[in-house]
């Protein structure tokens, strides 16, 4: 979700005759886009601004920090960093050539000014931004936001805090963007929001997540489609049902879990058990048997025992999961959790961390193995002739794979490809 906001501040610049440089030494305008998601995000930002107050005084340079980092900590960046020119939340980001445009006419007209847009639009009013990257800018996927804000305050999660409240984009607007991605060349689409399944259902005279899923495939020329990120609790029989139905649904589902113990996640306001969890699984794959799924997951949460944390590895070995994004539990401001005693010792949940990220190893390689000898559909990324197995792309199960071929690909082709040798990350084929 970032990666698209940024993006999109890039063609929001370009608009005022901006270009992008690769180094920061020849740049006019810095723009930290944050995340404050994890403490350790957040430290890095305060690291790159005291970078960018050294580059500050040799150069003209405008600084802006935007996203959820500037949305939380307005005020104290304010203060802690004078020199910063822009601060501006995520929910205003349409805002930025304005404010860059004032800070270029005020500049030398003392006192120094920072100029900020935070806070969120009234739901009924929002606009989604709509920038099309530029022909020369297009890869062969690209993502397209569906939805913006939360509803669900999860006890840990910030977000609900810094990106408003839940909005989803008509669906006009949506189909109409992907079908200019694909006159671009984009080939597979991932749809953004904090809750997907929830898409439609709090807004009149619009469809539900499930029959965009369905308006997609058959009004668009789209040849891949997925989806991040999903609620547990919001997964419709309806949605399930699109994983045996619909052509160009993606077989991977990332589900996040968080936890495999129901008391952690009744602290956690997940709305869900480790059974309905399971359930879900159970019946999607028997929808598609040939469904991965990928997940989150929390550990250290306030006051989690050994065994609730076994319970969480238990859930991994159950479900075979074929990534997990994993992290250790830090309290965030605003958050109810953040109000419970943070009583698991640091050193036992770098502990926790390590064996489980060793299992998810452990299970992915078994995973990758199995591919061996299997023939995946590889959409092409990349061609690097220099490379002993030039052509890299991703399976339907989002696995990047490295292959020889004695045809000819271009990014944006597919390949039938057999499996011939796997890593933990990654497989090799021809």
């Amino acid at each position: 979700m970032n990666v698209e906001d940024s993006r999109q501040m890039m063609g929001l610049l370009k608009l005022l005759g901006c270009n992008q440089v690769d180094d920061v030494y020849q740049a006019d305008i810095v723009i930290l886009n944050t995340c404050s998601i994890r403490a350790k995000a957040e430290h890095k930002i305060y690291s790159e601004l005291g970078r960018l107050k050294r580059l500050k005084e040799d150069k003209d340079l405008i600084i802006c920090v935007a996203g959820c980092v500037a949305e939380q900590e307005e005020k104290s960046i304010i203060k802690r960093f004078p020199f910063v020119d822009i601060v501006m939340g995520p929910d205003q980001v349409g805002f930025l050539p304005e404010l860059v445009t004032s800070c270029l006419k005020d500049r030398d007209t003392p006192p120094k000014k920072t100029y900020r847009k935070t806070g969120f639009q009234l739901k009924d009013d929002y606009q989604f931004l709509h920038v099309m990257p530029e022909q020369k800018e297009v890869s062969v996927k690209a993502f397209v936001n569906i939805q913006k804000g939360c509803d669900n305050f999860c006890a840990y999660c910030i977000v609900p805090h810094v990106r408003g409240r839940e909005a989803s984009r008509p669906s006009t607007q949506i189909i109409d963007e992907i079908k200019s991605l694909t006159q671009l060349g984009v080939r597979e689409v991932t749809l953004l929001g904090q809750n997907v399944n929830s898409y439609g259902l709090k807004e009149n005279n619009d469809i539900t997540f499930a029959q965009l899923l369905e308006r997609i495939a058959s009004q668009t020329e789209l040849k891949r489609l997925r989806f991040a990120t999903s609620h547990p609790r919001d997964v419709s029989d309806a949605l399930i049902e699109q994983f045996a139905s619909n052509p160009i649904l993606a077989p991977h589902f990332h589900l996040p879990l968080q936890s495999g113990s129901d008391r952690i996640l009744k602290l956690m306001n997940r709305g869900y058990t480790r059974k309905h969890y399971l359930t879900i699984v159970e019946k999607l794959k028997k929808q598609n048997s040939h469904l991965c799924f990928s997940t989150d997951l929390i550990v250290g949460f306030p006051s989690e025992t050994n065994q609730e944390f076994e319970d969480t590895l238990s859930v991994m070995k159950d479900v075979n999961f074929v990534q997990t994004y994993s992290f250790i539990y830090s309290p965030r401001p605003h958050t109810s959790a953040a109000r419970m005693p943070d009583d698991v010792l640091l050193k036992e949940k770098q502990m926790r961390l390590k064996r489980l990220q060793d299992l998810d190893s452990e299970i992915t390689l078994k995973q990758n193995h199995s591919d061996v000898g299997t023939v995946r559909y590889v959409l092409v990324e990349a061609v690097q002739q220099e490379n002993q197995k030039p052509f890299m792309g991703r399976t339907e199960h989002n696995k990047i794979v490295h292959f020889t071929s004695k045809n000819v690909y271009h990014p944006g082709d597919f390949a039938r490809v057999t499996i011939s040798q796997a890593n933990p990350h990654s497989l090799f084929g021809e």
